[in-house]
C-alpha cells in the first residue's frame, strides 16, 4: 500500500480510478456517489478513495475524531442501497501511517457486475441520486448527480459484464462458472444455454488407471478423458478429466509439481516419488472444478479432500486448491520439508496410519505419505 501511494501522490494529481480527500465526507450521501462512480470506472484494477490528504496533495492526515465511519458502517450503508439486482461495490476501509500521519484508504474492489445503479431515486436534503442513472468518471471527474455518464462507457460497462470484451477462451472460464446455464445431452457434450455457440464435447475413455498411486490402489482405478472446450465448433482447449464411476466422482487432472523422486541423487535415500497435486483459483482447469462439482449438488463441497458428494465416500484425494499461483514455491517447500520428515520416521508414521501391517510398495507409501502430508500440512486428516 505503501508503494501505491507513493506512486499516485507523486503523480500530483487525481485520476480515473484514484481520488484524494482531506477529510471523510460529512454526509454518507456523498460518499455512496463516489464509491458507485469509482465501481463503474473501466479499468483493470481497484480504485481508492485516499483520505488524508490535501487539495495541492500534501499527507496532512487525519484526526482520530474524523474518523467517523468503520468498514462495518460503511459495508452495511451501502447493502441498503437499492442497488440493482443487489450488486453492492464491494469496499474495504484501512487506516494506515503514512508518512508518519494517519491515512485512510478504501478500496473499491474491481468486479465484472458493471454498471453499479439505482432502482429507486434517493434523496438526501436537496440532492438527488436518479433511480437507473449510471455514474462513472471521466478523467478526475465524477458524473455529476443529476447527469449519466457517456454512453460510450455505459456500453463498455454492460459489455464486460456479460464477458463480450473478453477472448473466447477467457470467456469460457466465467460461463463454466455458470454450471446452471449449461445443457447435457447426458452422453458427450453439453451447450451453453445463454450462448449454443459455446459447447463440450466429452471425448472417448482414453485409458483407466496411470502413473501415479490413486489412479492404482484405490478401491478403483480412474478413467481418464478429455473434456473439449469449443467456440463454434473450433477447440479453444482441452482439459483432461479423471472420473471415478462406481464412486461418482469426476474432476479435471489436478496440475502436478515433481517435488523429489528417488533418482534424483539429493541424499534423501527415498523410496518412492514425492508428488504434489493441486488446483490453483482463477485458472480454467479451477473453473471446470467448481463447474463438475456444481453439477453433482445444489451446494457444492470446493474444499478438500476431495471426495464424491452424492453418497458416503470411500475415496478422499488429498489435492490441494491455492488461492493464487504464488503460493505453490512456499507449499513445494513445505511439502518437501514434509517428505524429509516423513523419511526419517517412515516405518513409525506407516504403524501410527490406518495401513499399519500392510506391505509397502512404492504406490502405497505414496498415498501414506500423501495423506499424512496434507493432514499435517492443512489441519485435515483423511
Amino acid at each position: 500500500m505503501e508503494k501505491l501511494l507513493d506512486s499516485l501522490l507523486s503523480s500530483k494529481s487525481e485520476g480515473l480510478w484514484w481520488d484524494f480527500k482531506q477529510k471523510f465526507h460529512d454526509e454518507l450521501f456523498d460518499l455512496l456517489h463516489d464509491i458507485t462512480c469509482l465501481a463503474n470506472v473501466i479499468h483493470d484494477g481497484d480504485r481508492y478513495l485516499i483520505f488524508g490528504v490535501s487539495d495541492d496533495f500534501k499527507v496532512i492526515g487525519l484526526d482520530e475524531n474524523e474518523c467517523r465511519f468503520s468498514q462495518a458502517d460503511l459495508i452495511g450503508y451501502l447493502r441498503q442501497q437499492p442497488y440493482a439486482e443487489n450488486n453492492t461495490p464491494t469496499i474495504e476501509l484501512k487506516f494506515i501511517q503514512y508518512a508518519n500521519k494517519s491515512v485512510a484508504v478504501l478500496t473499491i474492489k474491481n468486479e465484472r457486475l458493471k454498471p453499479f445503479y439505482f432502482t429507486k431515486e434517493l434523496k438526501f436534503r436537496n440532492k438527488i441520486l436518479r433511480a437507473g442513472s449510471v455514474y462513472s468518471r471521466v478523467r478526475d471527474t465524477n458524473t455529476p448527480k443529476d447527469s449519466c455518464a457517456n454512453p460510450k462507457d455505459i456500453k463498455a460497462m454492460w459489455l464486460e459484464r456479460f464477458g463480450l470484451d473478453l477472448p473466447a477462451i477467457t470467456r469460457f472460464q466465467l460461463l463454466l462458472e455458470d454450471t446452471e446455464n449449461w445443457v447435457y445431452n447426458g452422453i458427450n457434450g453439453a451447450f451453453y444455454a445463454l450462448d449454443p455457440d459455446f459447447t463440450i464435447s466429452i471425448s472417448e475413455e482414453e485409458y483407466r488407471g496411470g502413473n501415479f498411486w490413486w489412479q492404482n490402489i484405490l478401491v478403483e482405478k480412474p478413467i481418464k478423458y478429455d473434456y473439449l472446450l469449443r467456440y463454434k465448433n473450433a477447440v479453444m482447449h482441452e482439459l483432461p478429466v479423471i472420473h471415478f464411476q462406481n464412486e461418482g466422482l469426476c474432476v479435471p487432472f489436478p496440475d502436478v509439481e515433481y517435488v523429489t523422486h528417488p533418482e534424483k541423487n539429493d541424499g534423501l535415500n527415498a523410496e518412492f516419488y514425492c508428488d504434489l497435486f493441486f488446483y490453483t483459483k482463477g485458472t480454467l482447469s479451477y473453473a471446470l472444478f467448481e463447474h463438475l462439482r456444481k453439477l453433482h449438488t445444489e451446494d457444492p463441497d470446493l474444499s478438500t479432500p476431495i471426495f464424491t458428494q452424492t453418497k458416503p465416500p470411500i475415496i478422499k484425494l488429498p489435492f490441494f486448491i491455492l488461492d493464487k499461483g504464488e503460493q505453490i514455491h512456499e507449499l513445494c517447500n513445505n511439502y518437501l520439508s514434509a517428505y524429509k520428515k516423513f523419511v526419517e520416521n517412515q516405518q513409525d508414521i506407516v504403524d501410527s496410519s490406518l495401513y499399519k501391517g500392510e506391505d509397502m510398495d512404492r504406490y502405497k507409501l505414496e498415498r501414506v505419505f500423501s495423506e499424512w502430508a496434507f493432514c499435517n500440512l492443512t489441519g485435515k486428516c483423511i
